[in-house]
């Protein structure tokens, strides 16, 4: 009989385990893994789909195992919908159910993006390749929709990445618009060449060179311009304070500019005071509505001041001098100078990827440069919890691991380490965040935690979990018992992605966070003013509590009317939040959605408002409008189309602060251009924004800035994105317009802090530049005039095919006004933030060649001024492009003087110069033939339509001719026989029974009666009856 001592046991262990971690270590050195997006426009079942190939190779010299281990990894769209089944939360394969087994794997969905691919017939050869098809929804244009470091563990539990998905290498280009277009139709996807770039060229503007970004409301430059170095090194200038409350703003220019302070008062000749001035120094009819964030700079040979009404107005001053210095050499001048806007916002989003206390320092720095004076800075959300409040939460939400069962961490997602370091991991510590706090304020910027009380809240949700698991104090946010009946929640089949409003654990638990908040402020020597709420409450989640519904509804009826309380449920607990945030005196704030009721087919509707005066009277509450997309048909004849957009207006009227945030000009996580190769998101309303669209566009405009809308609203939209004026809800007597702006920065695909940056430089400049400067054209933007018959219209008369609105919009005062910006930001501006080591973007060049009977022509731009195109030659190195190429070359744009090309890159790109026709091109005649063609088509309808309508006038004309001459010959006949007509009736001159004629102008009358009432209709429709 064989014996076995405890040492051999453990050794026959421990070569177990070595057996097994050598297969991750086999996959790790030898999988290599491709993956190539093929269409966006297949159908499975009648379903569209996109399509994509994974590719699976070994490299190596000996064969992979069947099964022993699984590849993990993070997909963005939904991978099988078709055979996944929301109540079982799993796949199943057709027909006979099963676990769903494609090419070897079962494929497993985990939550949010996370797959496994679990080996059970998965065995590879030495060299030998397998492509897996993968079916997702939706679309996906972007290279960047996939997510690095996927990684395989083994039946080990060893975990290794596979190399190759470290960075996105291994995802193949975009290339045909298969999988570069989201629609057939889809212009805004196309990727743009140097001819597209070059077509929509805008020239610079000269005589900028002094001016300011952004624009202040006077500036007025002494004659003859007389230049004075303001320069630490040669100015000799001094900082001096006037008042104890501006030492931090005199450290600060000290810091920026490197100028010296004076210890005492100043004696030194030139000297750069800082004042504080009475209000009265500030009228508004110079400085605009927002005194307290007014200056005044006056640069003269011997004496620079910046006076403001307050500490903040002197920062603005400060930082147009900063900007002024850029130069070293300045005229003296005198700016006057105030905001439009009390809030200039950006929402920067560090709970998704997060960013060092560093890195979100020089997201302030930029910030601050532009004179933005709100950071909404998002805590957690489903992929993170991001700031330690006491609990320990953030010790374990804060870090993303490989652990399935999430005791340690959250499960690994947004391509985040398997092992649980490196990017998207971390949290600030107290001491981090009031650090923050005084970093922000010393520059101007308010700093406003958003917290997500509701749906996306996942890892606040778990990480609370985790703690009380470990027997530490806590609060309860979920109870799985309340989700049984409960479909896919969020891509999370826990169901765990929101908290209930209804749990009485979840007011205890704001009120927690609320006073952590406000101490953490208060330590840091500021006050919390505002706590933001970044997401809604999930309905679907509410309908299944026990605690908003002791009694689950049970069928369609009970249904209905649960799904009615479900509004009030919602009004009560603001009403709770409301007495809370008043007696911490702390101001609310929430999105569009936060603030209306929950739609439930009856009574209620998202334009429903929650009346502030309710709730908050003695706070303020604060609203962000994203929502310029989304509408609704009118019910019935006497409804009006519910236009989203317009709940701006709505909570403005009912008292509440609102901001506006148009995703398509202000979501700054998109790429510039729709690159499939570039960093950025994308949704399906929004492909990318330019630098133009940051620019032009009306925050303070009740009717414009939507998104271009679908064909079922198309005759109330212009194209310029402005409604109707009947569409449009006007403002409540004594309110002028909306309290500000703000910006956006979603990192879930943005691990890095310089890509992010890169995003933001430069069009957080014109997100300034409009948030701070009102341009005279922005007026000549309104309500459009919907169109109107002619007032005296033949009935028998076809109206003309297009009806759409009407609206003269000052499109030559918006260019040159963009050419003076452009302008002034490509000399200045982008050299400046760069020689400060912020990153900032440069498109590649436009070049195209223009045809001409003397010979060719080539022309070239760059995205800034005093830069020239240059080409790739035969040694790798760039050098001007000067003449027209004769094959494919590689051009890029670089500054002309060399010691300014270390600042930044800027983009490269192949230029073919016998393009004749661009895809771009093509796409957009391909959309206008289509747009003529169905023209065509309306017309000839048009025309049966007008021929059928001509022919029963005519028919009717024709028989009521006949209908009278019958008449005449019968009272002709009874003449004949009587001697006189009936009665006293007599024929008219005309030879017509009288009231004939009348009788068919009448009959015409009422028709145009009828047809004027249908038109009046349509109009009282809209206007909302």
């Amino acid at each position: 009989m064989w014996k076995l001592s405890v040492g051999g046991l453990v050794g026959i262990i421990l070569c177990f385990q070595y057996a097994h971690s050598q297969v991750a270590d086999r996959l790790a050195n030898n999988l290599d893994v491709k993956y190539a997006v093929r269409t966006n426009f297949a159908v499975v079942g009648r379903v569209p789909h996109s399509v994509a190939v994974l590719t699976l190779t070994n490299k190596g010299n000996t064969a992979l195992p069947d099964t022993g281990y699984s590849i993990f990894f993070c997909h963005d769209n939904f991978l099988f919908p078709v055979s996944y089944q929301e109540e079982l939360a799993k796949y199943e394969a057709a027909p006979y159910g099963g676990p769903l087994m494609i090419d070897g794997y079962n494929i497993n969905f985990l939550h949010g993006c996370m797959y496994e691919m679990k080996a059970v017939n998965a065995g590879l050869r030495p060299q030998e390749s397998k492509n897996i098809t993968l079916y997702f929804q939706p679309f996906t244009v972007s290279r960047y929709d996939s997510f690095r470091n996927w990684y395989v563990v083994d039946d080990a539990k060893s975990v290794r990445v596979l190399p190759d998905t470290q960075n996105l290498d291994f995802v193949a280009d975009f290339k045909t618009p298969l999988n570069q277009l989201r629609r057939t139709d889809d212009l805004e996807s196309v990727p743009k060449e140097p001819q597209d770039r070059q077509n929509a060229y805008v020239p610079f503007k000269s005589g900028v060179l002094y001016d300011v970004t952004p624009k202040p409301r006077e500036q007025t430059v002494n004659q003859p311009v007389n230049l004075i170095d303001v320069t630490a090194a040669k100015g000799g200038w001094k900082i001096d304070a006037t008042s104890p409350i501006l030492n931090s703003a005199k450290d600060y220019l000290a810091s920026q500019t490197k100028i010296k302070t004076a210890e005492a008062a100043p004696t030194n000749p030139k000297t750069i005071e800082l004042n504080l001035k009475p209000a009265a120094y500030f009228p508004t009819q110079i400085y605009g509505p927002v005194t307290d964030e007014a200056y005044e700079l006056k640069i003269t040979p011997n004496k620079i001041e910046i006076n403001g009404r307050s500490r903040k107005g002197v920062i603005n001053g400060i930082h147009t001098f900063i900007s002024q210095q850029a130069w070293r050499e300045v005229p003296a001048q005198t700016i006057r100078d105030g905001p439009r806007f009390p809030e200039r916002a950006l929402q920067l989003d560090i709970a998704s990827n997060f960013y060092t206390p560093s890195e979100i320092k020089k997201i302030i720095d930029l910030m601050a440069y532009y004179k933005l004076n709100r950071l909404y800075l998002q805590i957690w959300n489903n992929h993170g919890l991001r700031l330690d409040m006491g609990l320990g939460a953030a010790q374990f939400a804060g870090k993303r691991c490989h652990d399935l069962s999430e005791d340690m961490c959250l499960l690994t997602q947004l391509g985040s380490n398997p092992d649980g370091t490196g990017l998207g991991n971390g949290y600030l510590t107290p001491e981090q965040y009031k650090n923050l706090i005084k970093y922000a304020d010393n520059r101007g910027i308010m700093i406003v935690p958003s917290v997500n009380v509701g749906d996306n809240a996942r890892a606040m949700v778990v990480g609370m979990q985790g703690v009380l698991n470990k027997g530490q104090q806590g609060f309860s946010l979920f109870d799985p018992t309340e989700v049984d009946d409960l479909r896919i929640s969020g891509r999370y089949p826990g169901k765990d992605s929101a908290i209930n409003p209804c749990r009485p654990e979840t007011m205890q638990f704001v009120k927690f966070v609320l006073r952590s908040l406000k101490k953490l402020h208060q330590d840091a020597g500021r006050n919390l003013t505002r706590l933001h709420f970044g997401s809604d409450f999930n309905t679907e989640q509410m309908m299944t509590s026990k605690h908003c519904f002791p009694t689950a509804p049970r069928n369609a009826t009970e249904l209905q009317a649960a799904r009615s309380k479900l509004t009030a449920i919602k009004a009560d607990f603001l009403a709770k939040l409301g007495v809370l945030f008043t007696a911490e005196n702390v101001d609310i704030s929430g999105t569009v959605d936060f603030f209306t009721g929950f739609p439930d087919n009856e009574f209620v509707s998202r334009m429903t408002i929650m009346d502030k005066a309710k709730r908050y009277p003695n706070i303020n509450a604060f609203a962000v409008n994203d929502d310029y997309m989304r509408f609704n048909p009118p019910a019935g004849p006497n409804t009006r189309m519910e236009v989203y957009s317009q709940r701006a207006q709505l909570l403005k009227n009912n008292g509440y602060k609102v901001l506006v945030s148009p995703p398509h000009k202000t979501k700054f996580d998109t790429a510039y251009e729709p690159d499939p190769h570039a960093p950025g998101d994308y949704s399906v309303a929004t492909r990318n924004v330019s630098l133009r669209e940051a620019f032009a566009w009306v925050p303070n405009s009740r009717c414009c800035n939507l998104n271009l809308a679908p064909e079922q609203v198309a005759n109330e939209v212009t194209k310029h994105g402005c409604l109707v004026e009947t569409l449009c809800d006007a403002f409540a007597e004594g309110v002028t317009g909306f309290d500000g702006t703000l910006a956006t920065i979603d990192t879930r695909k943005l691990p890095n802090i310089n890509t992010t940056l890169r995003l933001l430089s430069p069009r957080i400049f014109a997100f300034a530049e409009r948030s701070w400067h009102e341009a005279p054209w922005e007026a000549s933007f309104t309500g459009s005039t919907p169109y109107q018959p002619p007032a005296a219209q033949n009935r028998a008369m076809m109206p003309p095919l297009d009806i759409s609105p009407t609206l003269d919009p000052d499109f030559t005062g918006l260019e040159n006004d963009y050419q003076r910006f452009r302008s002034i930001i490509g000399a200045k501006e982008v050299m400046r933030v760069a020689s400060k080591g912020l990153p900032v973007f440069c498109s590649a060049p436009g070049a195209r060649v223009v045809r001409q009977p003397t010979g060719d022509k080539l022309e070239s731009s760059c995205m800034y001024p005093n830069m020239k195109v240059y080409v790739k030659n035969n040694m790798g190195q760039f050098e001007e492009m000067k003449t027209i190429p004769t094959t494919n070359v590689t051009i890029k744009c670089q500054y002309y003087m060399a010691s300014f090309r270390r600042f930044f890159e800027c983009h490269e790109q192949e230029f073919n110069s016998n393009l004749d026709k661009t895809p771009y091109q093509h796409v957009y005649d391909h959309i206008q033939q289509r747009a003529e063609a169905m023209r065509r088509e309306r017309e000839a309808l048009r025309a049966r339509e007008q021929q059928n309508l001509l022919e029963m006038a005519r028919r009717q004309a024709a028989q009521q001719a006949a209908q009278q001459a019958a008449f005449l010959r019968q009272q002709q006949q009874g003449g004949q026989q009587g001697g006189q007509l009936p009665g006293n009736a007599q024929l008219s001159g005309n030879g017509q029974l009288p009231g004939a004629g009348q009788q068919g102008r009448g009959q015409g009358q009422r028709g145009q009666q009828r047809a004027g009432a249908g038109q009046a209709g349509r109009v009282q429709q809209r206007r909302g009856g």
